[in-house]
């Protein structure tokens, strides 16, 4: 017989108690939401709030999700970054109104993750709220002073609440007037709550469809452990992280500070309302010492001499057919379509030239390794674009940058490539199957900017 546990935590995500169990339950549901005292809109939720409810668990847990969508729309649930058998991963996952759904799967390794909602058009379902994050934890993480989650995200907004419709005059994509961290802004942010002495992890996710989020931390230091929820070979020490649409990152923070002083945790754009005041107690906390450990190196041999198998072209083009081709929430592929339509408009967004699902497919074999260039092209005219991409299925080594080695050994599910330069990554398919790989700017990936890998 299975044994469950069910363990109360504390302070792992500011607003909310999330519980310890492998055994979760959700409803999926339509309600308003509070973004600050007299500013709420209407949200698509995981029981009821934004970011949805929190699912922490133990690495190595069997976690069984199961529960009801009471939403107005088709929807269904991808675990981002998690590796899982393919009919788990969600994008051929159907869950129309009224209907219970059941996944069930191990977490196999400890990490920053999170889940969402991958019916295309993705856009609209993640920006109307339908994301939460997903930790996967380890004995070593109960020895921080404090374990906090950080969720960012844009709203596009008016002064009632109500959606503004499509995206603000001049823009491509859909960027929020009102930007928000664990679904509050300006002063309803929660404060993170330190004492001299203490260590703290800090986990950000960036759920914005479309925004990068750059953070600066006011009289400490980050020291940053983890991308993707993997720990990194050579940590490293910044007062500034920039995180693109997808990304996660690990820091930890030494409280180092004084009680009556501000700090903060500010974003570059802090007119929109990220702003997490850092807020001491007064006294001396017993002094607590780091407890991570760098990973040890893993990096497939010779795999920088070892020519791309793939060489992936991302650009962009006017839409002069109105619709995007490919109304299949996965475009066909092994009978995965629906008859969900893809966004229109002026633009689309293309690898090697094609739209989704006209792009050709990667055939891998399983367990073999394999090299990509994403090599972005979106250059013309006076919108230049980055494109963070990113795969299902498997996590990838960060080759190169621009043809260069990067500063440390790092493993991660979603890459940022910079418009007019080329990333190199490796990766290896562990499980069969049909696994997306696209931007996560969702415009682009509704858009077209996507194709699949086919593992056998």
């Amino acid at each position: 017989m299975k044994r469950w546990a069910v363990i109360l935590l504390t302070g792992l995500f500011l607003g909310l108690t999330p519980v310890y169990a492998a055994n979760i339950s959700l409803d999926l549901q339509e309600t308003m939401w509070e973004l600050k005292p007299g500013l709420s809109t209407k949200v698509w939720s995981y029981n009821g709030g934004v970011p949805g409810f929190p699912i922490v668990v133990a690495e190595g847990e069997r976690v069984v999700v199961d529960g009801v969508s009471h939403l107005p729309v088709t929807t269904n649930i991808h675990w981002h970054g998690l590796l899982v058998p393919n009919d788990q991963d969600g994008p051929s996952r159907i869950i129309a109104q009224g209907d219970s759904f059941h996944y069930e799967f191990t977490a196999t390794e400890a990490g920053t993750y999170w889940y969402h909602s991958h019916f295309r058009p993705v856009l609209t379902q993640v920006d109307m709220g339908l994301y939460a994050p997903f930790i996967v934890k380890t004995a070593t993480d109960k020895q921080y002073s404090g374990d906090h989650v950080l969720i960012l995200d844009d709203w596009y907004l008016d002064a009632y609440g109500k959606r503004l419709p499509g995206t603000a005059r001049g823009d491509m994509e859909r960027y929020g007037n009102i930007e928000t961290v664990n679904g509050k802004t300006g002063p309803a942010i929660e404060p993170l709550i330190f004492q001299s002495g203490e260590v703290h992890k800090i986990r950000f996710i960036n759920a914005s469809t479309a925004a990068v989020h750059t953070l600066r931390i006011t009289g400490h230091q980050f020291r940053v452990t983890h991308t993707d929820g993997h720990p990194l070979v050579e940590d490293y020490l910044t007062d500034t992280v920039t995180l693109s649409p997808g990304e996660r990152l690990d820091v930890e923070v030494g409280a180092a500070g004084e009680a009556g002083k501000n700090y903060a945790i500010q974003s570059d754009r802090s007119e929109l309302g990220i702003l997490v005041p850092i807020r001491y107690r007064e006294g001396q906390s017993p002094l607590v010492v780091s407890p991570f450990v760098r990973a040890t190196p893993r990096p497939f041999p010779d795999i920088e001499s070892k020519n791309p198998d793939f060489v992936l072209e991302l650009n962009s083009g006017m839409n002069m057919g109105g619709m995007m081709g490919g109304g299949g929430m996965m475009g066909g592929h092994q009978g995965h379509g629906t008859s969900t339509p893809s966004t229109g408009g002026m633009m689309r967004w293309t690898i090697n030239g094609k739209s989704f699902p006209d792009v050709d497919p990667l055939p891998v074999t399983v367990g073999q390794v394999v090299k990509v260039r994403f090599f972005n092209k979106d250059t013309m005219g006076m919108h230049r674009m980055d494109h963070p991409m990113h795969i299902h299925g498997a996590y990838f080594q960060v080759v190169s940058l621009n043809g260069q080695r990067p500063p440390r050994e790092m493993w991660k599910d979603t890459i940022n490539v910079p418009a007019g330069q080329y990333v190199d990554v490796a990766f290896v398919m562990k499980n069969a199957g049909d696994w997306m790989l696209h931007c996560h700017i969702l415009d682009h990936e509704d858009g077209g900017m996507m194709t699949m890998v086919i593992a056998k």
